[in-house]
C-alpha cells in the first residue's frame, strides 16, 4: 500500500508545475554540428556554495521528469540519497536517438534472430562515438561550469540508452557510476559484452546497476535472449575485480521497471 500511494503521489506531482521546476539550455554543438538542449533539475535546497553529484540521464523526454521527481523523493523523504543535480540529455528524434546511441549497425533483432526489417542498417546507427565526445567535452564541462558540481557523475541509461552505457564503459573517462536499465545488450550480438571483454582495464573502478523487466505479454521467445544477454553482461563484469555491480529483476515490463529500477539503483548508488 505504502508502494501504491508513493506512485501515485509521483504522478501526482507529474502532471503538476513540474515542466517549470527546471532549466532548459541550448548548446550549440561543434562536435554534432546540430544545436541540443539540456534539461538541468536543481535539488530544492540547492546553494551554489555547496558541491553536488550529477546524474545524467538519456533519452530525457521520457524519463527526466520522473527520475528528477524521485530524486527529491528519495532525498527528502526517504534520506536515502544525497541531494544531487539532474541532468537531462533530450533527442531531437527518433532517428538521432537510435543514430546517437549506437556504435555499429545490427543484422540481429532483440531474438537474436536476423532483423529482416533493416531498423538498424548502417544508414541509421553508429554515431554514438561523437554523442559521447559530445557529453564529456561539451555537456559536462558546461553543466561543471554554470553548477556547483563535484566531480561525481552518474549515467544512467534505459534500453538502447542501457546499451551506449554498457558500451562506453572501457572508452568513457567522464563517469563514476552507471545505471542500466533493460538494456538492449542483444544489440548486434552482443558487441558491448565482446567490447567490455576485450577492452576494459582490470583496474576499472565503477559502480554499476544493472536491472531487468521479466514480464511480457506475449510469447517468451520475444524477450528470453534480452534478458540472458542482460544476464550475461552482469556475468563479465562480475570478472573485473574493482567493478562494484549490483543487480535488480522486476515482475514489471520493459517500460513498467524504470521506475524500481531508478528508487533501488540510486539507493544503492549512494549506500554503497
Amino acid at each position: 500500500m505504502k508502494l501504491i500511494l508513493l506512485i501515485f503521489s509521483l504522478i501526482f506531482s507529474l502532471g503538476g508545475t513540474c515542466q517549470n521546476c527546471f532549466e532548459v539550455h541550448q548548446i550549440k554543438s561543434k562536435i554534432l554540428k546540430v544545436k541540443r538542449s539540456i534539461w538541468v533539475g536543481l535539488p530544492a535546497n540547492y546553494n551554489k556554495d555547496s558541491l553536488y553529484p550529477v546524474v545524467y540521464v538519456l533519452d530525457a523526454e521520457h524519463r527526466f521528469e520522473l527520475t528528477y521527481t524521485l530524486t527529491k523523493e528519495l532525498f527528502e523523504n526517504q534520506g536515502a540519497i544525497p541531494e544531487v543535480i539532474v541532468v537531462g540529455i533530450p533527442h531531437v528524434d527518433r532517428f538521432h536517438r537510435i543514430n546517437d546511441l549506437t556504435f555499429t549497425d545490427s543484422k540481429v533483432d532483440a531474438q537474436g534472430k536476423e532483423d529482416t526489417i533493416g531498423y538498424f542498417s548502417s544508414s541509421m546507427t553508429g554515431n554514438g562515438l561523437f554523442f559521447l565526445e559530445f557529453l564529456e567535452n561539451e555537456v559536462l564541462p558546461f553543466v561543471n561550469k554554470h553548477y556547483a558540481t563535484n566531480g561525481f557523475n552518474t549515467l544512467m541509461g534505459h534500453s538502447i540508452g542501457g546499451y551506449f552505457c554498457a558500451y562506453i564503459l572501457p572508452i568513457q573517462k567522464s563517469f563514476s557510476a552507471f545505471q542500466i536499465y533493460d538494456a538492449s545488450i542483444w544489440y548486434n550480438d552482443g558487441d558491448a559484452i565482446k567490447h567490455i571483454k576485450k577492452e576494459l582495464d582490470s583496474n576499472c573502478k565503477s559502480n554499476i546497476f544493472i536491472s531487468k523487466g521479466i514480464a511480457f505479454d506475449g510469447p517468451r521467445e520475444y524477450v528470453d535472449h534480452h534478458l540472458l544477454m542482460i544476464d550475461s553482461l552482469g556475468s563479465v563484469l562480475n570478472e573485473f575485480p574493482h567493478l562494484n555491480i549490483s543487480t535488480a529483476t522486476y515482475e514489471k515490463d520493459h517500460n513498467g521497471m524504470y521506475l524500481f529500477s531508478v528508487m533501488d539503483g540510486l539507493t544503492s548508488l549512494f549506500k554503497d
